[in-house]
């Protein structure tokens, strides 16, 4: 049998008492280091997790190329379904050619007009003469109205201001109905008097000074190209000489 009494000269109650204090301090010790024990391993564990997440965040991302920044960040793009759709480019519609038989009316893209002057440049004081030619450019005969009550000849100035027209004073309700040939060309000869005049002819009417002027030819809607032309200031006639007597006068008879 284990005799577990102390032996000893004191007291049996201060062995007692000193077992009692060992076991405490052997229990604490056995704590502290219990206690020490599982922080190490704690530390331990929470490092191997940390490299573990490492590897994982360095391969989820490319290797920045030299002169990158890694810290700029890739914007982010929004999802397909919220970017707005893309606007169509409008594109204008080609108009094809009209399909014309022989004597339908001729439309204005089957034809041309343009204005001629009979000279390049007149004297204040002068009345040009404008020629006004309309041209069947289609490949198919067709009719038009060409007469004085819709084709006119216009004169405007450099920054195109209206200043005649032979509709302003001279209007007519005349009708002309020509058939066109394919190439055909019709002539109408207008005279300028050199006066400006608006629609309805007011009074007075102001003569135009020299400068330099555009005609341009209109039927209906179909307008030429501008023709500049020019109105120079007239000749002045050389002053008599100075000193100069008056013209002889015939010679007296001869006394017989």
């Amino acid at each position: 049998m284990l005799d577990l009494e102390p032996q000893g000269p004191l007291p049996t109650q201060i062995y007692w008492r000193r077992r009692a204090l060992a076991l405490g301090i052997a229990v604490v010790v056995i704590g502290l280091i219990a206690a020490v024990v599982l922080v190490v391993v704690k530390n331990a564990t929470g490092t191997d997790e940390t490299a573990a997440d490492k590897p994982a965040a360095t391969a989820a991302g490319p290797t920045p190329l030299p002169g990158q920044n890694p810290e700029v960040k890739t914007p982010v793009v929004p999802p397909a379904q919220q970017a707005p759709a893309p606007t169509p480019t409008p594109t204008a519609a080609v108009t094809p050619p009209p399909i014309l038989n022989e004597g339908d009316d001729c439309p204005d893209s089957t034809l041309a007009v343009k204005g001629i002057t009979n000279q390049p440049q007149y004297v204040v004081g002068d009345q040009p003469k404008f020629t006004m030619v309309v041209t069947n450019i289609g490949l198919v005969a067709c009719q038009r109205d060409v007469g004085a009550a819709v084709l006119a000849a216009y004169v405007y100035s450099l920054d195109n201001s209206r200043l005649w027209s032979n509709l302003d004073c001279a209007p007519s309700n005349e009708t002309l109905v020509k058939t066109f040939q394919p190439g055909e060309q019709v002539t109408t000869e207008v005279t300028w008097t050199g006066m400006g005049s608006a629609p309805g002819c007011p009074l007075p009417r102001q003569p135009i000074g020299p400068g330099t002027y555009n005609l341009v030819v209109q039927l209906g809607n179909l307008r030429s190209a501008t023709v500049p032309f020019i109105l120079a200031e007239p000749a002045q006639a050389p002053p008599p000489a100075q000193g100069a007597g008056p013209p002889p006068g015939p010679a007296p008879a001869p006394v017989g």
